[in-house]
């Protein structure tokens, strides 16, 4: 009887590690579906000048403000990377455009767009997306293309080029870096912008039935650590409201096994107990009454 209780409550112990094991891996498969794609991007740019005698060096630093007449080249290095966490391949293309945008009433009206194709690399198929593209953009050249349709037109209007890298995936676009550069100022301050839609829009949705195992595995798992926690403490507060015919005792009692009878119910001790008029003994976690030679005992941690 004993050693059926201790595999008893072994199995009762490893069904609780088991499913706090799974909820577990639910949890962390849930995070990591709904975190499909690792991206990285290490996009940046350097200007270039022209020969002069006031810059001490050649090669100006992003994030700052540019003499617009002293640029020769704007250097961008395209650093791109994606990564499929579940394995499978990924169809990609990607280009790299320019897009001169001409607006009339201070900005707010757009009057004239020119596309220019830099480069176009077709139907890649892998487990990840590494773009790696060093382009010199040549500042001037786009400048004169403003400064010619002004003239053409005898108009003034303010001028952006809008550098963009956009990257083709399963079909559809996914623009991801943008860099606006101002055509027409005397003082010019280049911005790159990061588009990071692609993730959003990529994010698995979990679905019912995997809601539903994440509930079952959540309510088992409480269920299963409650019943240790709860019963404990409701039977601790029973036995203290019988705490005037309750025993403890240091030794443990020499008992005869074929005069044992083992209860699973506390409440079952003592009204056997009370019926009887007897004393109930406690030693550790068990506890149990003598009726007529007769051992009933009740055991804590063998009725978990």
């Amino acid at each position: 009887m004993q050693e059926k209780s201790k595999k008893r409550k072994l199995l009762f112990i490893l069904s609780i590690i088991l499913l706090i094991g799974l909820l577990f891996l639910e949890v962390i498969y849930i995070i990591q579906k709904n975190n499909r794609y690792q991206l990285k991007n290490k996009t940046y740019y350097e200007v270039t000048l022209n020969p002069n005698n006031y810059f001490l060096t050649d090669k100006l630093e992003a994030n700052n403000y540019y003499i617009a007449n002293s640029i020769k080249n704007i250097d961008i290095y395209f650093d791109y990377y994606l990564k499929n966490k579940i394995k499978e391949n990924i169809n990609y293309s990607y280009d790299i455009t320019a897009t001169i945008k001409s607006y009339a009433d201070n900005g707010t009206k757009l009057i004239w767009t020119k596309n220019f194709n830099l480069k176009n690399i077709d139907n890649i198929n892998e487990k990840e997306i590494k773009i790696k593209e060093n382009y010199k953009l040549d500042y001037q050249y786009y400048v004169n293309y403003v400064n010619s349709f002004q003239e053409y037109y005898n108009i003034k209007t303010e001028n952006y080029l809008y550098l963009k890298l956009n990257v083709i995936i399963n079909d559809k676009d996914n623009l991801y870096v943008e860099l606006t550069i101002p055509l027409s100022n005397d003082i010019i301050e280049i911005t790159l912008k990061e588009e990071k839609a692609f993730l959003e829009n990529n994010k698995e949705n979990i679905t019912q039935k995997e809601i539903i195992v994440f509930i079952i595995l959540g309510i088992a798992t409480i269920y299963l650590v409650s019943k240790i926690l709860f019963n404990k403490n409701n039977e601790k507060t029973i036995l203290k409201a019988y705490q005037d015919i309750i025993i403890k005792i240091q030794n443990k009692p020499n008992i005869n096994i074929d005069n044992i009878i083992y209860l699973t119910n506390l409440k079952d001790l003592i009204s056997v107990a009370v019926n009887n008029n007897s004393n109930i003994f406690n030693y550790q976690n068990s506890y149990y009454t003598i009726i007529d030679n007769i051992y009933y005992i009740y055991d804590f941690e063998k009725n978990i």
